[in-house]
């Protein structure tokens, strides 16, 4: 049951991972932080940072803990910096949250004093439609300002929510068969499997084929 739990959380993992690429693909981006920090003039628009582009950071990098996002927004006179934690599915976990909220909060205090940004922290659960469900999911552990819905996270990095479902939509079939074949990498899912399915004596490949006999 334990290994069958780590494949079907590694699969999690993997699905977050990609909605978090996909983000990235269709937003404008900041290649190298610390350079674009330095700029006299900051340009305008809204920027996310990319996760590995924040580890490489000197300005950014704090103690290893860095949020899912980083996002720098310029108009006129605002310079406003997003610091955002991304949330794939609808199970919410507040004792987590309230961790990952601390966590937040702490990179925030150690890196405003370093950049001319005003900043925030937000929650985004992507799949919710309002902000007070969020809130109300996290038993009121964040408050209304600090959660954020998928819609409203797009709009502020100008990308459409569409079509970042839709680039994910293409990518279920891969998922799916990542997940099938980790759970057939264990023995005893396989057993029940053919029993469950009426195989008969099946012989499993190592890649999770079957041979029957």
């Amino acid at each position: 049951l334990g290994r069958l739990l780590s494949r079907v959380q590694s699969a999690v993992i993997r699905a977050g991972a990609e909605l978090e690429q996909v983000v990235i693909d269709l937003s404008k981006k900041v290649d190298d932080v610390d350079q674009f920090l330095a700029a006299d003039i900051i340009p305008e628009g809204v920027y996310a940072v990319p996760k590995r582009q924040l580890k490489k950071s000197k300005t950014l990098n704090y103690a290893g803990v860095e949020p899912d996002f980083v996002i720098f927004e310029r108009d006129g006179k605002k310079q406003h910096c997003y610091l955002i934690e991304l949330k794939d599915g609808d199970t919410f976990d507040t004792k987590k949250a309230a961790g990952e909220k601390e966590s937040l909060q702490r990179f925030l205090t150690a890196v405003s004093p370093h950049i001319q940004f005003t900043m925030s922290i937000h929650f985004c659960c992507f799949h919710r439609n309002t902000r007070q469900e969020i809130v109300n999911g996290f038993k009121r552990k964040i408050s209304l300002q600090e959660a954020m819905t998928g819609r409203g996270f797009c709009e502020l990095l100008g990308i459409d929510y569409d079509d970042v479902l839709a680039k994910r939509k293409e990518h279920q079939e891969e998922n799916l068969r990542f997940f099938v074949e980790q759970l057939l990498e264990i023995e005893a899912v396989r057993d029940v499997l053919s029993d469950t399915l009426r195989f008969g004596n099946v012989e499993w490949d190592d890649d999770g084929s079957e041979t029957q006999h």
